[in-house]
């Protein structure tokens, strides 16, 4: 987030991706377009997207603003630590730096927390935008570099459902905190 956003500014209109018909997913795809991090093996927006309809259909939303695509965030199964969960969010180049991933962000935390969810990040070693905007979510995290066979990479995996990781003072968006919470006490549908 830049200094000349405040996360009160932040609005956000989530939106089920199961529920887009093509041409609105469609859109989302071509407003990511070539991924600058491969996320999940996807390159594109448009695989990415594909990606998260088959492994989290009830936990993948397309995040817009003002009724334009902003960008994607997912709740997946983490295949690293099974029983646990991973987020994934990946915006377009025109929302970065606006405050959306940290209204969405720490709505999942605090929804995943309430309701005892097992929550991860686990961002590629090299992104350091990424991991710098999972640190400013909290007062102190310590990520730990780990390898990941089933993704075949580096990573910095952050236990995001900690308690003991506090979360730094901030607005919370409490309708997306609920939106969250109730897909997470949903039983999930997605194939691992």
């Amino acid at each position: 987030m830049t200094p000349r956003t405040s996360l009160q500014q932040v609005t956000v209109d989530l939106r089920l991706l199961s529920s887009l018909d093509r041409a609105a997913r469609d859109r989302v795809g071509s407003a990511l377009g070539e991924l600058d991090y491969p996320v999940a093996g996807a390159p594109t927006g448009a695989t990415l997207l594909d990606s998260h309809l088959r492994r989290a259909p009830d936990r993948a939303w397309a995040l817009f603003r003002g009724g334009e695509p902003a960008g994607v965030f997912a709740v997946v199964p983490y295949l690293e630590l099974p029983g646990t969960q991973q987020t994934s969010t990946y915006l377009a180049h025109s929302a970065r730096g606006t405050g959306l991933n940290t209204a969405v962000k720490r709505a999942a935390i605090l929804a995943a927390r309430a309701g005892s969810l097992p929550l991860y990040a686990s961002v590629h070693h090299t992104n350091t935008r990424s991991l710098a905007a999972t640190r400013r979510l909290f007062v102190s995290i310590e990520p730990v570099m780990v390898v990941e066979h089933t993704a075949g990479r580096l990573a910095w995996r952050c236990e995001l459902s900690d308690p003991w990781a506090q979360l730094t003072d901030g607005p919370v968006h409490q309708d997306l905190v609920q939106q969250f919470g109730a897909a997470f006490r949903r039983p999930a549908l997605q194939a691992a």
